[in-house]
């Protein structure tokens, strides 16, 4: 069986126009608010992470705490005035905007273990994965949220 339309966008070659996925905030009204939104929702996806350590879905929480951690990041990022809406972007101006290289590869760090785990064909239920989706957690996730906390406070 051939179908035109997959054929053509899942298995030919093409070219796709991506739009900026970062934009320059000026109005400090907008930016506190778009701050708050990212403390808002990086508390709240942090939340979720730790309630998941305790489930019998710990590896979850993995997937959650990366998004606490990005909207962290983005909290700190949209401080600076801008408003970031992709992965990569968010990495970048860690590392670039805010000079906090480690904070970029930790982002980056935990960005791939929630790809891995999203894409598992076999996700494993034992003590061992418990361990390390909490190790992750507090060891990783935790640290980085509590070390942007402490330079927000600064600003």
């Amino acid at each position: 069986m051939n179908d035109a339309e997959f054929d053509e966008k899942c298995l030919k070659k093409r070219t796709i126009t991506i739009l900026p996925t970062v934009t320059t905030l000026k109005e400090e009204e907008q930016i506190k608010a778009l701050a708050q939104q990212h403390k808002s929702n990086s508390e709240y996806f942090l939340q979720g992470a730790k309630s998941l350590l305790k489930s019998d879905t710990p590896l979850l929480a993995i997937l959650i705490g990366y998004f606490a951690m990005e909207h962290k990041a983005n909290q700190i990022i949209a401080l600076q005035g801008y408003k970031v809406e992709s992965h990569v972007c968010t990495q970048m101006a860690l590392s670039r905007i805010l000079e906090k290289k480690d904070w970029a590869r930790k982002l980056s760090e935990i960005f791939g273990l929630r790809q891995t785990i999203g894409y598992r064909m076999s996700l494993k239920h034992s003590p061992e994965e418990k361990k390390n989706a909490e190790d992750i957690v507090l060891e990783n996730v935790i640290p980085f949220i509590k070390e942007i906390d402490a330079l927000i406070e600064k600003i």
